[in-house]
């Protein structure tokens, strides 16, 4: 799923269980089952790692950290409806620190025998396997990307009916 609906599932979890170790784990756990659902943005990865597509994915990845910008201020705006802050905020980073370390090991292409390097080249693979599970077991491919936007903007409408 897109960071947007990553990081809105972390704030509905920290809301509704109220503690922060609780909310960052089960955020980060959350995110790996939502990214087992078709996407659509498959196609933008694959651009970018071919390097044909690195302004599509920079603009992707751009829009959708404004689309967490723009839900947290909402969000947090209405604080008089969150009952737990700080696991609501436990629960957005848990939610997103997973594409964070995919984000740093696309930056940083670590190499060696280093135990950081390995341990998140392999956290990278795991990450990247896990996207595609769903796909190559049920599906022909990733949903085209048109659709992943429409499935991802209904799913937001839920959140944000959820949480506020």
């Amino acid at each position: 799923m897109f960071l947007v609906i990553h990081a809105s599932v972390g704030a509905l979890v920290g809301n509704a269980v109220g503690s922060p170790a609780a909310a960052f784990s089960l955020s980060f756990l959350l995110h790996f089952l939502l990214d087992m659902i078709p996407h659509g943005d498959l196609v933008v990865y694959e651009g970018y790692k071919k390097r044909r597509g690195i302004r599509k994915a920079i603009i992707h990845t751009s829009l959708d950290a404004l689309m967490v910008v723009i839900m947290l201020t909402i969000i947090f705006s209405l604080g008089h409806m969150i009952s737990a802050e700080i696991a609501v905020a436990a629960g957005i980073v848990g939610g997103l620190l997973p594409d964070l370390l995919v984000a740093l090991f696309e930056l940083t292409q670590p190499k060696g025998t280093r135990w950081s390097g390995r341990q998140l080249t392999k956290f990278h693979d795991w990450h990247m396997r896990n996207h595609v599970f769903l796909i190559k077991k049920f599906f022909r491919g990733d949903v085209p990307l048109k659709y992943g936007y429409l499935i991802q903007a209904v799913v937001i409408v839920v959140l944000l009916k959820l949480i506020l």
